[in-house]
């Protein structure tokens, strides 16, 4: 019995193995189709200008040919033209279909559309997680969005600002050049050199983060580094008029307790306490002319550089620097020797917005006692600031 099982089986392989080589055969003896599928391979094949319909039909034309007809011995040349086309065609369909998605994003550029710019970067990045030069323009372009008070891209801004600077540190290299050789990243508008590239990181990082985020704490250290590196945002004056900005909000709530304090003086019950709360008075005080003249060498630099070749330019200079004389004013109770203070200012490194503020204390008066005697510290309470 299990003779004649043994004889069954292998007579159905047997069989099996006929009926295969009979269709083999039947299939290469067709000369319509595959005559058919070829011509029309050729017709699509290197149309110009392709397009990605036409080069996906061309493509499932050959597969199809290759598929049905390549071991056929009378096809032999035609599957061996049709084989290495096949493969150039699925890489010119990767190509197109890139060109429309960087034609997109190039567009947005062009046109400051940042809600296309950012679907099309993400689409890109979906695909090329690696491509630092769409990283950089969705990083650099969400300051702009802040300014137009489009806070929608803050975060991917943030991260992307982030992401490039680690990379740029690490050693990833730029892959483009401009006109004169140097390295750049970026597109369009948005392309720079390595160091306005990083100056531009930094500057993105501490804007969103400032106005954007509300974060201004947070925006100081990229600031300083801004104006520690090289780089076009160096000597950007706003920079540092944020940076005086940022010491009056720190200086305004030390204002406010000293102008509690005063108050306090008049009601106070005795001389003692009298005494004891001018000396807290004193010492805010000094600590308020210390954020004071933070603010008055911020201001100053950013005087220093802003350009008033413009009409617009003069506007924001002229501002700068009543701003600057108000400060000064105020500190200082006079209005003479404001530009050799600014002059002497701006001449010493910035100071770091990160350190803590060190007090001022201004000597104290001096009145002559009526016996004659010896000039002796008055105990007035500093002006209110």
């Amino acid at each position: 019995m299990k003779t004649i099982f043994r004889f069954l089986s292998m007579a159905a392989i047997v069989a099996g193995i006929a009926v295969t080589g009979a269709l083999a055969q039947d299939v290469c003896s067709d000369v319509d189709t595959p005559t058919a599928q070829y011509e029309k391979f050729l017709g699509l094949y290197n149309v110009k200008p392709p397009t990605e319909g036409n080069v996906q039909e061309a493509i499932n034309i050959g597969k199809a040919f290759l598929e049905k007809f390549g071991a056929c011995e009378a096809w032999k040349d035609q599957s061996a033209f049709v084989k290495p086309q096949v493969a150039r065609l699925e890489k010119l369909l990767i190509k197109l279909a890139d060109d429309k998605m960087y034609a997109r994003f190039d567009a947005a550029i062009n046109s400051d559309n940042a809600d296309e710019l950012y679907a099309a970067g993400r689409d890109i990045l979906a695909k090329y997680p690696d491509n630092i030069n769409i990283m950089f323009v969705m990083a650099v372009v969400g300051p702009r969005e802040v300014g137009k008070k489009n806070m929608k891209y803050n975060g991917e801004s943030l991260r992307y600002a982030t992401a490039l600077l680690e990379k740029i540190k690490a050693g990833t290299p730029f892959n483009r050049k401009d006109k004169s050789g140097q390295d750049t990243i970026g597109a369009l508008k948005h392309e720079m050199t390595k160091d306005n590239a990083i100056s531009e990181l930094k500057y993105s990082l501490a804007y969103v983060n400032f106005y954007g985020q509300n974060n201004k704490k947070g925006a100081m250290p990229y600031f300083y580094e801004v104006t520690q590196s090289n780089g076009f945002r160096k000597e950007f004056p706003p920079i540092y008029a944020t940076i005086g900005d940022f010491y009056l909000d720190e200086a305004a709530p030390i204002g406010v307790e000293i102008a509690k304090l005063i108050e306090a003086i008049k009601t106070a019950p005795t001389e003692e306490d009298k005494v004891k709360i001018n000396e807290e008075v004193k010492a805010k005080v000094a600590l308020f002319n210390g954020y004071t003249e933070r603010a008055m060498d911020a201001y100053s630099r950013a005087w220093k550089f802003a350009k008033d070749d413009t009409p617009a330019g003069k506007k924001y200079k002229d501002g700068l620097l009543a701003t600057i004389q108000d400060l000064y004013k105020r500190r200082f109770d006079k209005e003479t020797g404001v530009n050799e203070w600014v002059s002497t200012a701006t001449a010493k490194p910035l100071p770091d917005p990160t350190s803590a503020v060190q007090p001022v204390v201004d000597p104290e008066t001096t009145t002559t006692t009526t016996t004659g005697g010896p000039a002796t510290a008055s105990p007035a309470v500093a002006k209110k600031p």
